[in-house]
């Protein structure tokens, strides 16, 4: 079946189904898509072979050495397969579809969730049975005891372990076990000069030190591992280079040899020197993508302002007749076929919570440029187009908006909207320029960013959170807080609820912030449900602080770190501070609406109308309503947020401030510079609601809390426009690591009244 004949939720039906794979504007992309779906997600053990063989050899060696050593056997290891159909080359796994996982930061949970891998509910892999046997009788006995999170667990007591694992309270796995990801690379410096810059860069820093110098013993370590790096990049081009040219050698097809050739020859070129063409250029994109995604183990390698840095060369080959639109547009699809294939690798915790393989990469077009004007060229409207035909999951499109917008590319943009596959993405420049200006500087400072720097290369990273490329690094995804969670334990006086998932079940999970017989005015209550935020960000924080520098002394990341401006010059690596702005761990809000709601219920039932007390409203909880259905009515019968309701919209927008105040206060491990505030978890709230006993919003124990900073499930009442009102009375300048909406409207909300 050909997937042109499907649109919207039709075709995801058809998708998943099996029955359609063949997408695209031209047989080689609807072919390349095919071979796409024709593999189903699986594991790749290249990488933990490479680094478990170097780790051996160099047992007692300097960590950092034996990192990027590990770093440069990975390259060396990499698959120089070609396939048919495509014209780009290279593969970051044996198999497309596979995931070259991090096996010194998984191997702790991946030995007990081995057995099931292939048949669990969430994120299936599959794994041949040799692979199989090989981790779990050499690889995982290896590593299991090495990984950050075994090393963590060293460093608190048993009970901070489970309680920041399984309390339901806050979460860094996700950060543990996610190093290198969230990245926008220096784009534009490496397909202008290739990977040969930064190898006569390194070689002039280390002939350049001067062996009386106490920190030349580091730095020396340093620049050797990035030249080794280098070398193996390089070596791994020529390899593909030869491979392109055997499969010319007994091509019959003169069309297809010729390609061949073609490639054989840009693999000659790139990414080891400077892009000569679009093709080039697209080449280099690809290999910095996946090189990235082999070396780091966390999702949302990000492709940034692409219509930016691939303009000159589009422009260049157009003019020159070497490359037609249509011929553009066959390679970006191509791209997106190929980024869709880096699945990523989770334990069965993690899947259930960021669950669908998805890794969150990028691709932005329009916006302004350095003097304020429209960015947007002949390139944005392809991007936009490109996903139409291809219809991949990679990357998020996603237009950059300013009041300057062209209405052609809104249009443009709009076509893709109403396909219904959740492409492209709407981000305000304005007030992403406005969080960049603000990034990891606390309370009232400013980021280390210019406004040209903001202006010239700001956009958005993973879900939403603010980056620039070239110009920063760190895990913008890493501390999860439940505060739905904090409401309740407000109520139980830091215990948590019985008969929901996770550990402490009926037990002290946080710390008492009063009984609610004492409790007796709003103010009171309140000031324990701000406290018991404070308390789970704070346990995040302290948590990560420990990652943060068992990731600086042992998991550093060489592919990082060169292609962050002015790393190699400060001969720091990306994880101990190489960046300009240096971020994480951020705070990522959990189940806002949830506690707003619970607030203002407690607010109008308890203390206004004095209908119930506090003690019967924590009981009622504890119970999950059962016998308390009236209540239960009253609690969810109090304003909500969504419903342009100043009574309940004035507690979310002193709760969201509290949140952001708290975090920007606390300091980060690298680079001294501060925490930034987030709420953006799309999935999590399933998994946190699982752990989470019935809210004082009515909201029934295990159910989701609520997602984004949305309004709770189907609580905004009032309609669209009253819910944006709602929306509206928050600062998002104090939510410097992005915030993300979502809104559900209904086909009778938009048609107009008869």
């Amino acid at each position: 079946m050909v997937a042109t004949e499907l649109k919207g939720g039709q075709l995801g039906q058809a998708i998943r189904s099996g029955n359609v794979a063949k997408s695209g504007s031209t047989k080689r992309t609807q072919e390349l898509n095919g071979m796409l779906h024709a593999n189903r997600p699986n594991v790749d053990i290249t990488r933990a072979r490479a680094y478990t063989k170097v780790y051996r050899e160099t047992e007692g060696q300097p960590p950092l050495r034996r990192r990027y050593r590990a770093a440069a056997e990975v390259y060396r290891s990499l698959s120089d397969r070609v396939y048919d159909y495509e014209q780009l080359v290279g593969w970051p796994t044996q198999r497309i579809r596979g995931a070259n996982f991090a096996i010194e930061l998984h191997a702790h949970w991946l030995a007990d969730d081995l057995p099931n891998l292939r048949d669990r509910i969430y994120d299936p892999f599959e794994i041949s049975d040799e692979d199989r046997k090989e981790l779990q009788e050499d690889l995982i006995p290896y590593w299991k005891d090495k990984t950050p999170t075994a090393q963590w667990k060293t460093y608190v007591t048993p009970e901070e372990f489970d309680r920041a694992q399984n309390g339901g309270v806050s979460d860094v796995s996700n950060y543990i076990c996610s190093n290198g990801s969230h990245f926008i690379p220096r784009w534009t410096d490496v397909i202008a000069h290739g990977f040969v810059k930064y190898y006569e860069e390194a070689k002039a820093f280390l002939a350049a030190l001067d062996p009386n110098d106490p920190q030349s013993i580091d730095r020396r370590e340093f620049y050797l591992g990035l030249i080794e790096v280098c070398e193996a990049i390089r070596d791994w081009a020529e390899r593909l280079s030869a491979s392109c040219a055997r499969k010319a050698e007994t091509e019959s097809d003169p069309v297809r040899k010729e390609e061949l050739l073609k490639m054989a020859s840009m693999m000659q070129r790139v990414p080891w020197g400077p892009a000569t063409s679009f093709y080039d250029a697209c080449e280099t994109a690809w290999c910095v993508c996946f090189f990235l995604f082999v070396e780091g183990a966390g999702p949302s390698i990000t492709w940034g302002r692409f219509d930016q840095y691939m303009y000159p060369y589009y422009k260049a080959d157009v003019e020159a007749g070497k490359l037609t639109p249509e011929g553009a547009l066959e390679l970006i699809e191509e791209l997106y076929i190929r980024v869709t294939s880096n699945v990523w690798f989770q334990s069965t915790n993690m899947a259930y919570i960021f669950g669908g393989y998805y890794r969150y990469p990028h691709l932005d077009v329009g916006g302004l440029d350095e003097n304020g004007k429209d960015a947007s060229n002949e390139l944005s409207y392809l991007c936009l187009r490109a996903m139409r035909y291809a219809r991949t999951t990679s990357p998020a499109v996603c237009l950059m908006l300013h009041q300057k917008t062209p209405d052609s590319l809104l249009l443009e943009a709009c076509e893709l909207a109403a396909e219904g596959m959740g492409h492209p993405s709407f981000f305000n420049c304005e007030g992403l320029y406005d969080m960049l200006e603000r990034r990891a500087a606390g309370l009232n400072g400013h980021s280390h960013y210019t406004r040209k720097q903001i202006l010239t290369y700001g956009s958005p990273i993973g879900c939403v959170e603010p980056g620039a490329e070239g110009l920063q690094y760190g895990h913008t995804d890493s501390g999860i807080i439940n505060v739905a969670g904090a409401t309740l334990c407000a109520l139980t006086n830091g215990v948590k609820a019985e008969g929901v998932d996770g550990s402490f079940c009926g037990k002290l999970v946080t710390y008492e912030s009063g009984d609610p017989q004492d409790l007796t005015t709003f103010e009171a209550f309140y000031a324990a449900v701000k406290g018991q935020v404070e308390y789970a960000i704070k346990e995040a924080h302290a948590n990560m602080l420990i990652v943060e520098k068992i990731l600086a002394e042992q998991f550093n990341l060489p592919t990082f770190t060169m292609l962050l401006e002015g790393a190699m010059e400060k001969c720091k690596d990306a994880t101990t501070g190489g960046a300009l702005v240096n971020v994480g761990p951020t705070m990522n809000m959990c189940g806002f609406a949830t506690m707003v709601d619970s607030v203002a219920a407690i607010k109008k039932v308890v203390y206004e109308d004095k209908e119930a007390t506090l003690a019967q409203v924590r009981d009622a909880c504890l119970a999950n309503f059962v016998g308390y259905e009236e209540l239960r009515a009253k609690l969810k019968a109090a304003p909500t947020f969504g419903n342009d309701l100043d009574f309940v919209d004035e507690i979310a927008a002193d709760l969201w401030k509290h949140f952001a105040t708290v975090s920007a206060r606390l300091k980060l491990y690298r680079a001294g510079q501060y925490c930034d505030a987030a709420v953006q978890m799309v999935q999590s709230n399933v998994g946190y609601g699982a752990m989470t006993g019935a809210t004082p919003n009515g909201r029934l124990a295990k159910m989701p809390i609520s997602d984004t900073m949305s309004a709770t499930q189907q609580a905004d009442r009032n309609g669209p426009t009253a819910a944006a009102r709602s929306y509206g009375k928050l600062d998002y300048s104090l939510y410097t690591n992005g915030t993300l909406l979502n809104m559900w409207i209904s086909q009778s909300e938009m048609m107009e009244p008869s």
